[in-house]
């Protein structure tokens, strides 16, 4: 690039020119310096387009009364629109997208400051969130996804679900796919787009639209039933589903193959987790986001059931003390030693109690029988390490939600107190 005050050719990152001393604006600096595309209410100057739908587009905005601050403006045009029934009821969704958003107050939900109409057109001002949404994340960095970075933003998406489903009414996402999911720099995600978001009202037998993206949004979105908070929890095991398999849904709409099946690396209980979530029939569902987070993260005993407790909480102690995948797997780490140690101790042990049984039939029986003592010592020493490494195992609740870990922890502890049988045995031939 170029120095804007001599001209110099200068290398991108400098902050200043080393020919004349000028300092050099930043990239954002001379963005703004550029005329803005549009100014509405004579306040929020559009300076690029961040994406673009039918029925309008997103734009970053700089603030001219907040100069240090950025928003996102979603425009909605419904010129395209011929229909006087759905130009209205394109605009009553609009409204309530901005009122839904203006009374909601979470670390995973953008922000809404204003929401006015200006030249025919309907705007949303809302807190400009950076980074990317899932779908480009995944197109750039492909997938499946590791299992520790599904986890770990199914563990936000859920305490933000939690979050809209307590509310009175609880709200309904119905729209959770990866265009809707922004993965922000520090990696957190916000949930973005709450054009289709409603109200939960009891006793409703469905839904007065169906509205929903195809694959992601459960069979009740089209005209089968009401939609509910087993909604969102059906499109959140799809998008977990699809990160973790790559699998599109969009292929087969409600007929997921197993996850297994696509990618053995998941465990078995994250695929039995998916495979309920996304059940066809909502009654066959987890029945809350709760109950979600206790098959993905940890037993019920993790929950604090506190009268009064808010679900949001509920989920935030879950997630909290949710195993990590690493300590799942020290865990089963643990119970695979202590079988090893068991089998080996067992076997030094039978080593031993055949030398010193034979010393009666050889001369050198002092000897022999002096390396079979030497031998069990360290089988009992063996023992003792397995039997407490396998019990630890056997009681660790990380363990609990592996099969091999505590077929493994049970065969060790077995081994050890086999190992401790035959030192008795030894004992009695010895004496």
């Amino acid at each position: 690039m170029n120095c804007p005050q001599c001209g110099a050719t200068i290398h991108n990152d400098v902050l200043f020119c080393p020919e004349c001393g000028a300092r050099i604006p930043t990239s954002g600096q001379l963005a703004n310096a550029a005329p803005p595309l549009q100014v509405l209410q004579g306040r929020y100057e559009l300076r690029r387009r961040l994406g673009a739908g039918g029925m309008g587009s997103v734009y970053l905005a700089t603030d001219r009364r907040l100069t240090t601050a950025q928003w996102a403006v979603k425009e909605m045009s419904d010129m395209s629109i011929t229909s006087p029934l759905e130009r209205q009821q394109a605009q009553a969704a609009f409204r309530q997208e901005a009122e839904l958003l203006a009374k909601l107050n979470h670390p995973y939900l953008p922000r809404v400051t204003d929401h006015f109409e200006e030249n025919g057109r309907h705007y949303l001002v809302m807190e400009f969130v950076p980074g990317e949404n899932l779908r480009d994340y995944t197109n750039r960095v492909g997938l499946p996804r590791p299992l520790h970075e599904v986890l770990r933003w199914t563990a936000q998406i859920c305490e933000v679900l939690a979050y809209l489903h307590a509310q009175q009414p609880p709200i309904i996402f119905r729209d959770l796919k990866p265009t809707n999911v922004m993965i922000t720099p520090d990696g957190t995600i916000k949930l973005v787009d709450f054009g289709i978001a409603r109200l939960f009202k009891p006793g409703k037998e469905r839904d007065t639209q169906a509205f929903g993206t195809p694959g992601y949004s459960a069979p009740e979105q089209y005209g089968r039933g009401q939609t509910d908070p087993r909604s969102d929890i059906y499109s959140l095991g799809v998008l977990m589903h699809h990160l973790l398999t790559g699998h599109d849904p969009s292929t087969t709409p409600f007929r997921l193959p197993p996850v297994n099946q696509l990618n053995p690396s998941v465990p078995p209980y994250i695929a039995a987790a998916i495979t309920r979530a996304t059940d066809n029939d909502p009654a066959k569902r987890f029945a809350s986001l709760i109950e979600l987070q206790q098959a993905l993260f940890g037993s019920s005993n993790l929950v604090n059931r506190q009268a009064g407790l808010p679900p949001v909480a509920q989920a935030a102690r879950v997630e909290a003390m949710a195993p990590a995948p690493a300590m799942r797997a020290a865990s089963t780490g643990l119970a695979t030693a202590g079988l090893w140690i068991g089998i080996i101790s067992t076997v030094l042990m039978v080593i031993a109690l055949g030398m010193v049984g034979l010393d009666p039939a050889l001369e050198s029986n002092d000897i022999l029988a002096g390396l079979g003592v030497l031998i069990a010592i360290g089988a009992a020493l063996f023992a003792v390490i397995s039997g407490i490494l396998s019990l630890i195992a056997l009681v660790s609740p990380n363990t609990a939600q592996t099969v091999h870990g505590r077929r493994d922890a049970a065969i060790g502890f077995a081994a050890s107190a086999g190992a401790y049988l035959l030192c008795c045995v030894l004992g009695f031939f010895i004496a």
